[in-house]
């Protein structure tokens, strides 16, 4: 028995590598940006509570692996917010739907109606922020995020295949303050329903790093 759970085990890990490398998806970059964006343990970038509609598996678990991922990869360059998810409900998915209409006007700004979710996400963030130097995350009490990442991942169509299940990831790095938007994702990701724990991780890995680095340094 222990030999066909790891066998299992191995089987899942492999294919969900395998659809890693089989994801697709397009980038936008603000063209008057300096990249890679500069983020630092000092000064790093904040990962909001993404909404995960359409994965497999139990959320909360997910989003635990997302986190303890960008922690592995970025250290403290990067700090998840992903357990504060019900102080900001599906706010991921209107910012991101938000962004998506402005960088289809090909406008790298949360300008006319997408302003007041900016406003919103200034908002949350004072508040997400407060929270973590409360519980110690951040022990400066003057510090404030300039960059924040906000993605959420959605149902994908297409014919339906056992075992897998297509999503697709959307948002981009939002700088504070200004309501620039410093870069932009929307992939289509197949997952693995037994993988679903070892593919997400990585797969958020690696859009962060399209995120924030300039296209010739992003990870084949």
């Amino acid at each position: 028995m222990k030999l066909i759970k790891a066998a299992s085990l191995l089987t899942s890990a492999a294919l969900a590598l395998t659809l890693t490398a089989c994801s697709s998806g397009m980038v936008k970059r603000d063209a008057n940006q300096t990249f890679p964006v500069a983020v630092s343990d000092s000064s790093p970038a904040f990962i909001f509570p993404i909404s995960l509609h359409g994965v497999p598996g139990d959320t909360d678990e997910v989003g635990l692996a997302i986190s303890g991922g960008a922690v592995s990869e970025y250290g403290a360059s990067v700090i998840s917010g992903q357990q504060l998810y019900d102080l900001v409900g599906n706010l991921s998915w209107t910012l991101g739907e938000n962004m998506r209409r402005q960088v289809q006007r090909d406008e790298m700004v949360m300008s006319g109606s997408a302003k007041q979710y900016a406003t919103e996400l200034d908002q949350k963030m004072k508040s997400l922020t407060g929270k973590l130097k409360t519980a110690g995350v951040i022990s400066d009490p003057n510090f404030d995020f300039k960059y924040v990442i906000v993605l959420h991942v959605d149902s994908a169509g297409g014919m339906p295949i056992p075992f897998v299940t297509k999503v697709t990831a959307f948002g981009g790095l939002m700088e504070l303050g200004s309501n620039k938007i410093v870069s932009y994702i929307e992939k289509d990701i197949t997952l693995s329903d037994e993988g679903v724990l070892a593919q997400m991780p990585a797969e958020m890995n690696q859009i962060i790093s399209q995120l924030l680095n300039k296209a010739e340094d992003e990870e084949a």
